[in-house]
């Protein structure tokens, strides 16, 4: 124990100020709680205090203050929906948390939930239930909440309380969300090799994982090493689909049946067929595939970068575009070539010998040198994966 540590007063419990303080060390959500009265306008109370309870019955929960002005109102209500805020929407926050209780919508968007309650647009995502029960808790109730429907609105990050302040956070893992249930293959594998695709931040690698669904390719993991800008608008392209098209990497299907291979090369325009069938070839002996530099490139990583800012900001047309403008597999890998290098991907197998994830490392200094090191580390990791499905 060092000396500072043994001399170190310990605060009371006691004392509310050491006692937020203390409490102040964990970030919570932002929420807010909304009513539709029966006789006049929408009410709402902002709460960081929620959490979800119980599945079975589905039940979620906040603490308000019993000296709460709004309290009363609401629990009075026969319907709550609660609105978890969005990082942008502090001033939303504000108002509600400031304003007299009749104004407090007065100038924000919203529109009714199935109970009437207000969902306010562009939150996060949005609970609407039933409340079911009230318990005292010193100076705060505890009340308890049925969940009778709910959805997510958004795709931003959300509003978290942190130090008595108000803020978002850098993500440096984040998987996709899957409201449809479209993606619960490719998230089950990205979850089995999360902790080995964490590596590649750890050499200071930026890492996107994807999956091949239909006719795109989705993004279902984003891996950042901690960013030297904490400060930052954290932007992310997990969830992002990325249209499967000529003469786009071809990751996925170097190692497809030859059936499948051969209805792939036959997307391409006859002349740039064989070049094609050559490309894959390569990625099959080398085993990953490398993207070089270019204006296509420049252009294609822009537009991921709007797309992560901002998602739908770039159609599909445009993706499309940019895509096909893309240069890959280049023949021989010297020192000049990889001097080029931007972004390099290796594949991940399932059990049945499938090409299931890749693992895309990009970021790194175009120094020869630098490649080949995110070449060994990528691979590496991508091999471990691959052991780790079973494969």
């Amino acid at each position: 124990m060092s000396l500072s540590t043994a001399h170190r007063t310990v605060g009371s419990a006691d004392d509310p100020a050491w006692f937020r303080h203390v409490l102040g060390q964990y970030p919570t959500g932002v929420c807010v709680i909304t009513a539709q009265p029966e006789d006049g306008p929408p009410i709402g109370m902002v709460v960081g205090s929620f959490s979800s309870v119980s599945l079975n019955p589905p039940l979620v929960g906040f603490y308000p203050s019993v000296t709460s002005e709004t309290w009363p109102h609401l629990q009075r209500a026969g319907n709550w929906c609660v609105n978890i805020l969005a990082a942008h929407q502090t001033d939303v926050c504000r108002r509600i948390a400031t304003a007299p209780l009749a104004e407090r919508f007065d100038g924000v968007p919203w529109r009714p939930a199935p109970s009437g309650a207000p969902i306010i647009d562009g939150a996060v995502a949005w609970i609407d239930c039933v409340p079911v029960a009230v318990h005292d808790a010193g100076d705060h109730k505890i009340a308890l909440a049925e969940v009778r429907h709910l959805d997510t609105a958004s795709t931003e990050l959300p509003l978290l309380f942190f130090r008595s302040g108000y803020g978002s956070f850098a993500p440096l893992t984040l998987t996709a969300y899957d409201p449809e249930m479209r993606l619960t293959r490719p998230l089950r594998h990205f979850e089995l090799i999360r902790s080995i695709a964490q590596e590649l931040p750890d050499h200071g690698l930026r890492c996107l994982v994807t999956a091949p669904v239909s006719d795109s390719v989705v993004v279902v993991g984003q891996l950042d090493p901690p960013s030297a800008t904490p400060s930052a608008q954290p932007t992310t392209l997990v969830g992002q689909r990325l249209p499967f098209r000529p003469h786009g990497p071809s990751i996925f299907e170097a190692w497809a049946p030859e059936r499948e291979q051969e209805a792939w090369v036959a997307r391409f325009a006859p002349d740039s067929q064989e070049a094609e069938i050559r490309a894959l070839a390569r990625i099959r002996e080398r085993g990953f595939s490398i993207g070089l530099g270019s204006e296509g490139h420049r252009r294609f990583a822009a537009a991921l970068e709007r797309l992560a800012a901002e998602p739908g900001a770039v159609g599909n047309e445009e993706l499309d575009a940019l895509v096909a403008s893309l240069d890959y597999e280049p023949p021989e890998l010297s020192d000049e070539v990889l001097a080029q290098a931007r972004v390099i991907s290796a594949p991940v197998f399932d059990n049945e010998g499938n090409p299931v994830l890749a693992l895309t490392v990009f970021g790194f200094k175009a120094r020869p040198d630098v490649v080949r090191a995110a070449i060994a580390a990528v691979t590496a990791c991508a091999g471990r994966a691959t052991s780790s499905l079973g494969s």
